[in-house]
């Protein structure tokens, strides 16, 4: 090979790299445009900028990209996951992340301060928060989804709005316990773990559709649905129309 030639294949391979490189950029410019982020006190949300981060790769690996409804368990030592309907693919989407979302955030978006403070009996280590995050690896996700017909999507999105009418709503998200979110949209609502009956019917409805997901028993899924529908519109003033 000679030089002409050599130097003409490299300036080729150079501008195919260039290429490569601007359309990975423009990619991840788009998919940045899609994280849905939480709208729970955007305000508070900006002073620490951890929870901004957390939020934003919450929504990135647990809502399917057509979420209609469902609900999400944010807890303190566990991994996140989420149970949503996808309106495009017509399908129950179960997402759980293999190790907690909120530790990996912590760890990109704090450093431990050179100095530490030393007792006789122990040392105290202390954080510094820093402004952008570095050295994140996002957990890993596993999906399970399940089809389901119209008529169960509508009877799980009365259960749902149901779910939402009747939870208590909290102005913040502390990280220091099991909280469920149920949304429906844009409209959400917050609950403890099993704060009163009705959430704790749910929460016991969710696991038992997780179950069915993963095992992809769209029977048993259905009559989960169907009996708890029927639950729902015994103790409801106004059935809804499905």
């Amino acid at each position: 090979m000679n030089k002409d030639t050599w130097l003409c294949r490299f300036a080729m391979q150079r501008t195919i790299l260039t290429v490569l490189l601007a359309l990975i950029s423009l990619t991840l410019s788009a998919q940045e445009k899609l994280i849905r982020i939480d709208s729970e006190d955007v305000a508070w949300q900006k002073k620490d900028p951890q929870f901004l981060f957390f939020n934003k790769e919450k929504a990135r690996l647990l809502m399917p990209q057509n979420v209609a409804f469902g609900v999400e368990c944010i807890p303190s030592f566990s991994p996140e996951w989420s149970l949503a309907y996808d309106s495009v693919a017509h399908t129950l989407v179960y997402n759980e992340a293999q190790k907690s979302i909120w530790y990996s955030t912590y760890d990109a978006m704090h450093k431990e301060n050179t100095k530490t403070e030393k007792t006789s009996t122990w040392e105290i280590v202390t954080y510094q928060l820093r402004k952008k995050p570095k050295n994140y690896h996002a957990p890993d996700v596993k999906t399970y989804t399940l089809s389901i017909n119209s008529e169960q999507v509508q009877m799980l999105k009365a259960i749902w709005s149901n779910a939402i009418g009747t939870s208590e709503p909290s102005e913040k998200l502390m990280m220091d316990g099991t909280t469920w979110i149920y949304f429906i949209g844009e409209q959400r609502a917050k609950a403890r773990t099993g704060d009163n009956y009705n959430n704790y019917s749910i929460v016991k409805l969710t696991e038992k559709l997780v179950e069915a997901i993963k095992s992809g028993d769209a029977s048993h899924c259905g009559s989960l649905i169907g009996a708890e529908f029927q639950r729902v519109v015994a103790n409801l003033e106004v059935v809804p129309n499905i």
